[in-house]
């Protein structure tokens, strides 16, 4: 018998092609937008999460009238001594504007006896690692593509002000992190503060590297008690940001995009509330022809379904489409809040089935509800009377 309904429903959708496509695209478009939002979300929380692992335990910065600034690299003779420090490394790095392509790179330095790859926590694409003192550097795949740079090429990134020497392009690598590869340049460590202008007793901030990761409270209590002014920051607390902001900017967008769903959602109410005169005439012959009143609420309720549930997995997928297909365009500036090239890079999908059955409900229960109510008082009126009207 249900087989029979659906059969019947599948039918009705055909003869009301018209009012079935009108709410059908209507539900696809607020699933979509609402679906998109979440999905892009979620990716950039999963790669916070992701950099979360490659980030130092503590971060120490020196901050002089409420900004940050260079911190004296002797400093962290204060901070071996300390219980559970492990190791405490003089970072060099900072943004270098390129006109060229409106925004900023991070130029980031490779200590004298360590890797470039070790710095950006990746692998090389091509060439090889810089030498030091050669004036070289390596970029993030996606940076040197941006620059349209091959393995040989220089680069300047500094201007008459600032006496640095061109860069010669010798590899490129990738990562894990996508954070990493849009917009970071490696160099050796006289490079770097040529390039930002560093003196060579500062550093731009010290890592802290811990032997037991759960003691960074008691261990930045102490390094504030040492250190005047310093800003400290700890990873796990950082993590905790990440996902705070990007809830807060995805309830931003949301509360932005509720004027469209809300018209959306009164559209579908307007068209699946009225049972038209064709309706009730179809209804009164089923009714004539022997059908329970429960026979035509489950009719109505296949019909219901079949659209919602297409329209939700239609929504489903175009945003999963706009968001990883084709990059989120016009959502994702949004939401991102890092440097013009960040966008760029690719977003690594990160959904799990109860975000999608989250949606699926929030959307099919309430359009259902509304189209079994005016179903059912069509159903308890008297054939008769409806074949009148």
């Amino acid at each position: 018998m249900k087989r029979a309904l659906v059969v019947f429903a599948l039918g009705a959708l055909a003869r009301h092609k018209a009012r079935s496509l009108a709410l059908g695209g209507g539900l696809v478009f607020a699933v979509a937008l609402v679906a998109a939002v979440m999905f892009l979300t979620e990716s950039l929380r999963a790669e916070a999460e992701r950099a979360h692992a490659a980030q130092p335990d503590i971060v120490v910065q020196k901050m002089v009238g409420g900004r940050p600034t260079t911190i004296q690299a002797s400093e962290r003779e204060k901070l071996t001594d300390i219980l559970s420090v492990r190791a405490v490394t003089s970072r060099v790095w900072g943004y270098v504007f390129v006109p060229a392509l409106q925004g900023n790179v991070t130029v980031a330095s490779a200590p004298a006896g360590a890797t470039a790859l070790s710095v950006a926590n990746g692998v090389l694409a091509e060439g090889r690692d810089v030498t030091q003192g050669a004036h070289e550097m390596i970029a993030g795949a996606e940076l040197a593509k941006s620059f349209g740079m091959m393995l040989g090429d220089e680069l300047a990134l500094s201007d008459a002000s600032v006496h640095a020497h061109p860069l010669k392009l010798v590899g490129t690598f990738r990562s894990s992190l996508d954070l990493w590869t849009a917009d970071v340049l490696i160099v050796d460590e006289e490079d770097a503060r040529a390039l930002l202008d560093m003196p060579a007793d500062s550093a731009t901030d010290l890592a802290v590297s811990l032997a037991n990761p759960d003691e960074a409270r008691v261990v930045a209590q102490t390094i504030g008690e040492r250190i005047a002014g310093a800003r400290i920051i700890e990873r796990d607390l950082l993590a905790r940001v990440y996902h705070l902001a990007y809830g807060r900017r995805a309830g931003l967008v949301l509360g932005a995009l509720i004027p469209a769903i809300l018209a959306l959602l009164v559209l579908a109410w307007d068209r699946a509330s009225g049972v038209g005169p064709h309706e009730r005439k179809e209804i009164a012959v089923l009714k004539a022809v022997g059908w329970s009143t429960s026979d035509v609420l489950w009719a109505k309720l296949f019909e219901s379904v079949l659209v919602g549930a297409g329209a939700t997995a239609l929504g489903l997928l175009a945003g999963y489409a706009w968001v990883f297909w084709f990059g989120a365009f016009g959502l994702r500036p949004a939401l991102v809040g890092w440097s013009v090239l960040y966008p760029h890079a690719a977003l690594t999908p990160a959904v799990d089935a109860a975000q999608l059955l989250g949606i699926g409900l929030s959307v099919l229960g309430p359009f259902v509800l509304l189209s079994i109510v005016p179903a059912w008082r069509a159903a308890t009126t008297d054939p008769l009377e409806s074949m009148r009207t």
